[in-house]
């Protein structure tokens, strides 16, 4: 019988970003349910919580920070957590999502808006981070001031696949969070830059499983 699954996703989410890259990894068949800044209304009714990425696998809700275990306890080869490796792993995806995203959002958030179709998400997406973060105009004004302070975020990446295709040598959960943390940079259609040849060349391979 072949498996029921959805995944509740959002482009501009790290970790949504990160579960579809894990998902292809796995060689795991999805149907891809999008769901909008300010409508959260169907998973609501399909997990009774409204966070993303929420993955459904044959009418089971699996929370976002649940999908890495869950994964490798349903198909487990190849695995996101490889024996030796789980705790650095770990470590490092945090680092992706904790660390390297909120560097790169600050740069990009005043870009996003025009990647929503729906006016009113633009609207509410506009409002909410206005709230979190200050004014529009300031955040645009400060753009290059962020870009310094992520380049060297950038250049520890590159360095850490200086000579390896993978972070830790082989494809692991470490991949999948930090790509997550990047992600912002091309959702919002950034390319990264030259200079960071590694980083560019990683961030392809990742996007083409």
């Amino acid at each position: 019988m072949t498996d029921q699954v959805q995944l509740y996703t959002m482009p501009i989410s790290h970790y949504c970003v990160s579960a579809e890259r894990m998902l292809a990894f796995k060689g795991v068949r999805y149907r891809k349910r999008p769901t909008q800044y300010h409508d959260r209304q169907e998973l609501l009714r399909a997990s009774a919580q409204d966070y993303v990425p929420t993955l459904v696998w044959n009418g089971k809700a699996v929370a976002w920070n649940e999908i890495p275990d869950f994964l490798d306890r349903v198909r487990p080869d190849p695995p996101l957590l490889p024996p030796g490796l789980a705790g650095l792993a770990r470590t490092l995806e945090n680092w992706g999502h904790q660390v390297v995203e909120e560097r790169v959002w600050r740069v990009v958030v005043t870009q996003v808006p025009p990647t929503f179709r729906d006016p009113v998400e633009r609207w509410v997406f506009e409002e909410m981070q206005t709230r979190s973060r200050g004014p529009w105009h300031v955040l645009k004004m400060r753009r290059r001031e962020f870009l310094g302070e992520l380049w060297p975020y950038f250049q520890m990446i590159d360095q850490l696949l200086a000579g390896r295709d993978w972070i830790l040598d082989r494809p692991t959960l470490a991949d999948f969070g930090i790509y997550g943390g990047v992600s912002p940079w091309m959702t919002v259609g950034e390319k990264i830059p030259p200079r960071f040849r590694n980083l560019a060349s990683w961030v392809a391979r990742i996007g083409q499983l």
